[in-house]
């Protein structure tokens, strides 16, 4: 009994200890910090420019631009000005003209406050955003291009009219296809749904073992017919607002915003 007493207290150490070593590890440990979100990283260049902290400014500028994908096109045009500004105001005019260009490329009506902007930075500028069309960008400049998803419009044109969308997206001879089955679905139930209203009108006016000869006979298929037809045009509006939707978007990578840079081109880059 004292020997297993010893060994029990033993074992009750060594759980402790173990306990507390990890406590320890676990305090030791650096507590992960969260990594700032695009707003936040942008009011960070913003207020180290406002500071005249241009080196700081410039270098949490270019790291943001490496990480572009997180970015509005709003938030990238306030990078690549900033950056501009801070690239004309050190000498560098090559650069700064490819930042502005960068800029213009997602926002061509950018224009700069005179308040805020030095008179030599705003005509720099203003002769970039004139020149930027002719003037061939440096081998590193970052363009963007836009690319527009008309799917949500086309969605909505067909869930009127079935094949608007589709026509809308450029694929006509579809659109045409899913426009007449539905025109013909809906005209051929509009008027099976005449039909069935008359000859109930001639139910109505039977009587006994005759009208349920009637009803089985002549107004009950017309019923199914009608019926039948409403739902296969109500099929095919669903079908072609399912096609609008999910099929003919841009064939390009993956990003997390409508437009994208590349080094030395233009790349089409967008995110459904």
């Amino acid at each position: 009994m004292h020997r297993r007493g010893r060994r029990a207290a033993w074992v009750h150490r060594a759980v402790l200890g173990a306990l507390a070593l990890l406590a320890a590890a676990a305090q030791a440990q650096p507590t992960a910090q969260p990594t700032p979100g695009p707003a936040e990283v942008l009011a960070r260049i913003e207020a180290a420019y406002a500071g005249f902290e241009y080196a700081e400014a410039e270098t949490l500028a270019w790291e943001a631009l490496d990480e572009y994908e997180g970015f509005a096109p709003d938030q990238l045009v306030r990078i690549h000005t900033t950056l501009a500004l801070i690239l004309y105001a050190r000498g560098d005019e090559r650069e700064a003209g490819d930042q502005f260009r960068a800029a213009l490329s997602l926002a061509p009506d950018l224009t700069l406050d005179p308040l805020l902007v030095s008179p030599t930075a705003l005509a720099f500028f203003e002769n970039v955003k004139a020149a930027r069309v002719e003037e061939p960008a440096s081998g590193t400049v970052i363009r963007y291009v836009s690319v527009a998803d008309v799917r949500p419009a086309a969605t909505w044109r067909s869930a009127v009219v079935p094949g608007w969308g589709q026509r809308y997206k450029g694929e006509t001879a579809k659109g045409w296809v899913l426009t007449g089955l539905w025109a013909t679905t809906l005209a051929a139930g509009t008027a099976a749904h005449l039909r069935y209203r008359q000859l109930r009108g001639e139910y109505a006016t039977l009587q006994g073992d005759e009208a349920s000869e009637f009803w089985e006979s002549e107004v009950r298929p017309w019923y199914k017919l009608r019926g039948w037809l409403f739902v296969g045009a109500a099929a095919v509006t669903a079908y072609a607002a399912g096609d609008a939707l999910l099929t003919g978007g841009p064939s390009v990578a993956s990003g997390s915003f409508d437009v994208a840079p590349t080094l030395g081109g233009v790349h089409l880059r967008y995110r459904f």
